[in-house]
């Protein structure tokens, strides 16, 4: 029965990376796979165990797995809500006055820096959301308005995988003591910023980019844009807050989150009589929130059943080293969702916290999911809103994104030797 759940898992992943071919949304496979998997253990009562070979009950276990994925999950709910606050007050529509400049390169250089220090932030995938809703309202040839678009993409990627709120799959591997605040920013910060450098500098060099551009001012009056601005200082004050809060109290990284919303919320509903939190709730994209669960679930059967256990001793033992290990990993996170790639991955492997290899999965899991437009939520967000072709990205900014990957993947090889 064994290979019957692989095989479920292996259908079901499929369906969710043909997510854009067939139009079926990647939630749906999710949960089928999820619960498919485990009723199976639970109905044949296959013998499941922790990772210290100790034999469970299936029903503990799953209650286990339910409280570690719900972890992940209330932290999401809580930035997307916090996100949501922001954007009631008109918060990012203040951003767009920053993009003052007259030539494109310019432009460009200014919207790529936005996103990687958004994306750190409040995520990759708002990030790319936040950018992509300015761009239309300033780039108004569609063209040239994915261009601009690839290179976000690989931007927000860039961002996300320094920050341990910057990336689903960063916030995974926090969350799961794989690795600390501090450390996280000291050994991925510097092959982030290159990644985003270099292929924003090879792309600025596209004969796209020639020429100048006229950036209008948004229509928000001087009130209006005050309060933006600072609801805006105000929400990201609180989302950089948490591995603080952490810091302070020990608690698990959802707790801080709650608190920060907590606090938010209780803030502008003094300040503004008709806010509600129903209202902030409606902007929840709760589809991806499900499809992580359903993700996180699916991905815990298989490691209940000791296959993923197994498949680690495999990989070592065909691949000389974990640095070539983790470097593949993060081509196969270019054309596959990169948080079940780094959720196998953390119930495969073993090394302690901060071991040199859980900052590489970071940062391969992250930016390698901008070369292919499908590897990253970010890429299918941008595509869903743009139409962008997939074949297009391939021809025009996977290659861009490869420069990027390969920049600070070799400063992560070299850097332990300057170091010394």
């Amino acid at each position: 029965m064994e290979s019957m759940i692989i095989l479920v898992f292996i259908i079901g992943y499929f369906f969710i990376t043909i997510e854009n071919i067939i139009s079926l949304n990647k939630v749906i496979p999710s949960l089928l796979m999820a619960s498919i998997c485990w009723s199976l253990i639970m109905f044949w009562n296959i013998p499941v165990f922790e990772l210290n070979n100790k034999w469970k009950d299936p029903k503990i276990l799953l209650l286990f797995h339910l409280g570690e994925a719900s972890e992940i999950v209330f932290f999401l709910i809580g930035a997307m809500s916090i996100i949501s606050i922001i954007d009631r007050y008109s918060g990012f529509e203040v951003l767009r006055d920053l993009f003052y400049t007259n030539t494109k390169r310019k432009f460009l250089w200014i919207i790529s820096l936005l996103s990687f220090i958004l994306s750190a932030i409040i995520d990759n995938l708002t990030a790319t959301i936040v950018v992509a809703t300015i761009l239309k309202k300033v780039i108004s040839d569609n063209k040239e308005r994915l261009y601009y678009l690839g290179l976000v993409i690989i931007s927000a990627n860039a961002g996300g995988v320094w920050s341990p709120i910057g990336d689903i799959t960063t916030t995974m591997l926090w969350i799961s003591s794989k690795v600390t605040t501090v450390n996280l920013i000291q050994k991925v910060f510097i092959p982030s910023i290159l990644c985003m450098f270099f292929s924003t500098l090879v792309g600025s060099l596209m004969p796209v980019f020639d020429g100048f551009i006229q950036i209008k001012k948004s229509k928000l009056s001087n009130f209006d844009r005050k309060k933006g601005f600072w609801m805006l200082n105000l929400g990201l004050g609180f989302l950089l807050f948490i591995p603080v809060f952490k810091t302070i109290t020990g608690l698990p990284p959802y707790m801080g989150m709650i608190f920060s919303l907590g606090i938010l919320g209780l803030i502008t509903s003094m300040q503004k009589k008709d806010f509600s939190m129903k209202e902030v709730f409606r902007n929840i994209d709760f589809s991806s929130i499900l499809f992580f669960f359903g993700i996180l679930l699916s991905v815990s059967s298989l490691e209940s059943l000791g296959i993923l256990y197994n498949l680690s001793h495999w990989i070592n033992n065909i691949v000389s080293t974990w640095r070539l290990t983790t470097f593949l990993f993060g081509l196969i996170s270019s054309f596959i969702d990169n948080v079940p790639l780094v959720a196998a991955t953390n119930a495969m492997f073993s090394y302690p916290t901060d071991h040199e290899f859980w900052h590489y999965i970071a940062y391969v899991s992250g930016t390698g999911g901008s070369i292919f437009l499908i590897g990253s939520a970010a890429g299918v967000a941008a595509m869903g809103m743009e139409k962008i072709d997939f074949f297009w990205y391939f021809k025009k900014i996977s290659w861009l994104a490869m420069i990027g990957y390969l920049s600070g993947f070799l400063y992560l090889l070299v850097y332990p030797f300057f170091s010394l």
